[in-house]
């Protein structure tokens, strides 16, 4: 699958040093992916950038819940992808609807100049948005690059691939996309050759149980990174 880009979702640096090394095309740096992912700091970046030539997008989100965001936390928003595209991000990750669950434009362009010439990819969100049609339409025109669908992880998992056939087939000439969530060892050959897409995002994660804090975390599995690099034919 030489033409199918791969995509991993880190949570923090020990993520990025299991992949350093590894024949990957892009990382998404995050932190909490408990939750869905936040945030990542400024020092997880520069330390990721240090660590790895491969190219690094990161996520804007502020908190978990819903993708509605007040001023101030848009403001807030926009001062960290500031900050990350300062601090060398190769991209940024981010959805912000309106209270209606339709794209919020205004905030979306605003991501796209701070962004400049770097990637913007505009995330999980889009599984809230119910015209989908629309909305790619106007991620199109306000530039961003890419659509990350986390539907297979909660949804109908055939309904969900046919879905995103069907709108890669309508747009994908113009925009990207990239299904994720629910992705695994087992299916993502299945993933490509249904929705013909060009971007595969996954985890491929473990869960961390702690005996201490009774706490569970998520960590990179390099083992069933392994396993998928096999399946693609890269090593």
């Amino acid at each position: 699958m030489p033409n199918v880009k791969l995509e991993i979702c880190c949570g923090g640096i020990n993520d990025v040093k299991l992949l350093k090394d590894l024949p990957i095309d892009r990382i998404e740096l995050n932190c909490a992916t408990e939750i869905g992912g936040l945030t990542p700091s400024i020092a997880t970046l520069k330390a990721a950038k240090a660590l790895t030539s491969i190219p690094i997008v990161c996520m804007v989100r502020p908190r978990t819940g819903n993708f509605i965001y007040t001023k101030e936390e848009l403001a807030v928003m926009y001062e960290e992808a500031e900050n990350l595209i300062a601090n060398g991000a190769d991209g940024i990750v981010c959805g912000i609807l309106g209270d209606d669950y339709r794209i919020d434009s205004e905030a979306m362009k605003k991501m796209r100049q701070i962004a400049r010439d770097k990637e913007l990819i505009f995330h999980r969100a889009m599984d809230d948005i119910e015209d989908k049609a629309e909305a790619c339409e106007e991620l199109i025109a306000i530039g961003v690059d890419r659509i990350l669908l986390m539907g297979l992880e909660s949804e109908d998992f055939l309904d969900c691939l046919k879905r995103t056939a069907h709108l890669n087939d309508s747009f994908g000439h113009r925009i990207e996309f990239e299904p994720g969530g629910g992705i695994n060892e087992d299916n993502i050959l299945d993933v490509i050759k249904m929705t013909k897409v060009q971007n595969i995002h996954g985890s491929f994660k473990e869960v961390v149980e702690d005996p201490i804090s009774h706490s569970r975390y998520n960590r990179t599995s390099y083992e069933r990174i392994i396993k998928v690099l096999k399946i693609l034919k890269r090593i």
